[in-house]
């Protein structure tokens, strides 16, 4: 066992047993809307929401990932121009190529194999790689934590899906330090249900916090999904054009939406801190509505991010 895992563990059994920890008064399930739920790793709290809504993401015109010729090693706009003028429209097309069938043959491999990681490598878009699964095999996860490393505690993770015209918003909380684990638990339990993982900003911070909050636990998961991360795409499209990329001015900018009375972000770890010692349900409310507004944003901005995207690279292929 690690010097980090052995740590963990003290850690974990000192807020466990510590005579300063405050009960969970009941009174906060009366004004949450949500429930208890009780679970071999301990107890957390589970907001669960349901609103109607459409949900779907475009698609690039034609065949995308089997039409894109510059997957081969060695082609470029120039060469790909130039085999299109001689009629090599796709992949399969240039299998017939004397000089590039056989790495045609190799891209048509990776994606028959759904080898994201290698047809990344060969410079395949976030939205070609999307082509392969379906709005159900999404799910949008935003969480809110105590501090700027995995070595603080998170208290709320909050994941949002589409189901045959459903959206549903699950808010994992944790009342008090010592019910992460069960909330950590939980969360896990629902994510092999999806294929694609989208977030902001959360390959740098949501995803490695997670998978470093289950360590401190003794969970120990790694995110297998593939990742979609809007911020990169925010900046790709909108970096210059808006005064920042922050996900409440890109909001503002995109969705004309201008959020009333949102707690700011930094004020989130001291509020929650305070929530655990009164259990006033007032200072939980706010975090939990501005978490879900991330997250609906989230599903609202993926389809015109990739719309722009797209639309971007075909302006850049045409004449």
């Amino acid at each position: 066992m690690s010097l980090f895992e052995r740590l963990a563990r003290v850690r974990q059994a000192r807020e466990t047993a510590s005579p300063g920890s405050p009960p969970v008064k009941k009174p906060l399930q009366d004004g949450l809307g949500g429930r208890e739920v009780k679970t071999a790793w301990g107890s957390y709290y589970l907001v669960e929401i349901k609103r109607p809504g459409n949900f779907s993401f475009p698609r690039k015109a034609g065949s995308g990932l089997l039409e894109n010729l510059r997957l081969v090693l060695g082609i470029g706009p120039v060469t790909e121009g130039k085999l299109r003028e001689c009629g090599y429209q796709t992949l399969a097309d240039l299998c017939r190529h004397p000089r590039w069938q056989e790495e045609a043959h190799t891209c048509l491999e990776l994606i028959a194999r759904r080898d994201f990681a290698g047809l990344r490598r060969r410079g395949a878009s976030d939205w070609e790689i999307l082509e392969f699964f379906r709005p159900e095999d999404l799910v949008f996860l935003d969480i809110e934590t105590t501090g700027l490393w995995c070595s603080q505690p998170l208290f709320l993770v909050g994941i949002l899906y589409w189901r045959e015209g459903h959206f549903t918003l699950k808010q994992f909380l944790a009342r008090h330090y010592r019910e992460e684990r069960a909330l950590l638990a939980a969360l896990l339990a629902e994510l092999p249900a999806f294929q694609v993982v989208v977030t902001y900003n959360g390959k740098k911070f949501d995803i490695p916090y997670i998978e470093g909050r289950t360590v401190a636990h003794g969970l120990y998961y790694r995110f297998e999904h593939e990742q979609l991360d809007l911020l990169y795409h925010a900046r790709r499209c909108y970096r210059g054009l808006l005064p920042n990329c922050r996900l409440v001015t890109v909001e503002e900018g995109l969705l004309n939406l201008a959020r009333e009375d949102d707690i700011p972000g930094h004020q989130i770890p001291q509020v929650y801190h305070h929530f655990v010692q009164t259990q006033e349900p007032p200072l939980m409310k706010k975090i939990l509505e501005h978490n879900a507004q991330d997250l609906f944003s989230l599903a609202h901005l993926l389809p015109l991010l990739m719309e722009e995207e797209i639309c971007r690279e075909m302006g850049a292929d045409g004449p």
